[in-house]
């Protein structure tokens, strides 16, 4: 048990949080995608204008954010499936989920560096 804000969350909470926030953040990324990418019906001009927002870091440093929130959803959904498939996983459900996490940190290591390569000092 973990004590947040006076709160006591188990870890099935935190990743069921998690699970869903991160669905939550690339569902919100897809809308926004759709609309900018819409506005090419608006012109060439416009849409040139609304690509150039994306010319910086923390729009970059949005995408890596956005590429750690796929990571995870995808690695925590491949736990559930496989405690849907295997039930005698349950009793692992916290190693799965700390390496659920292991896995997205040591993943988003060198995918950060990758998208940030152009804003990095030796880029």
């Amino acid at each position: 048990m973990i004590n947040l804000f006076g709160y006591r969350l188990s870890w099935a909470q935190l990743a069921w949080f998690g699970h869903r926030a991160s669905g939550l953040g690339v569902l919100l990324f897809l809308f926004l995608h759709i609309v900018e990418t819409s506005t090419v019906l608006l012109g060439p001009e416009v849409y040139d204008f609304t690509q150039t927002f994306y010319q910086n870091l923390p729009a970059k440093l949005g995408e890596v954010m956005l590429m750690a929130a796929l990571v995870y959803h995808s690695l925590n959904g491949l736990r559930v499936i496989a405690m849907d498939f295997w039930p005698s996983l349950t009793v692992y459900y916290r190693p799965l989920t700390y390496g659920v996490i292991g896995a997205t940190v040591v993943a988003m290591i060198p995918l950060g560096i990758i998208m940030t390569r152009g804003y990095l000092p030796w880029g």
